[in-house]
């Protein structure tokens, strides 16, 4: 399965018309000696409210379903033969440049990551910023490690944290 990961900036634009500093593709090759990303394992997990009554002891005491508060998307995997080297096209500098960046913009309140997953693309996410349908993925954070020095082919292991961000709009 192939993973493309982006980020949009202005309306319009699309998995396809972003410049390769605003995707990355995971598992579009086996070959972990060359630099290239790879995704191990996605998890999606979906959170509803459960409201809980205070005065539990009365009648009206019951918990009660609040709906679908949001969605977690967790993507694990690694970086193969990570490099140092400074360079926009660069998986780890694309994902730290996306770490350090706003997660939200004027164009996108509700969030500025897509996902597009083949094979699997009931969840995928495309960024909407207009209408009543705004959606898109809040980058949460991403957790580096353990980096292991001593691993051939070299290879740095993360997890991204993501969220589809429902809004008081919605």
């Amino acid at each position: 399965m192939t993973l493309t990961l982006y980020r949009v900036n202005t309306p319009g634009q699309d998995i396809n018309t972003l410049d390769s500093n605003e995707k990355i593709i995971f598992n579009a090759t086996t070959d972990v000696n060359v630099l290239n990303a790879f995704i191990t394992a996605v998890d999606i997990q979906n959170t509803t409210g459960i409201g809980n009554n205070q005065a539990a002891e009365q009648d009206l005491g019951d918990h009660q379903d609040l709906g679908s508060i949001e969605q977690l998307y967790t993507i694990t995997g690694f970086v193969s033969k990570r490099d140092s080297t400074p360079d926009p096209t660069n998986t780890i500098d694309i994902l730290k440049k996306w770490d350090d960046g706003t997660k939200t913009n004027d164009n996108f309140v509700h969030g500025r990551m897509g996902l597009a997953m083949t094979d699997f693309d009931q969840y995928e996410i495309v960024p909407v910023g207009t209408g009543s349908d705004q959606v898109g993925l809040i980058w949460k954070g991403i957790k580096w490690g353990p980096l292991d020095f001593d691993r051939l082919p070299l290879r740095a292991d993360f997890v991204i944290y993501m969220i589809v961000d429902k809004g008081d709009d919605q």
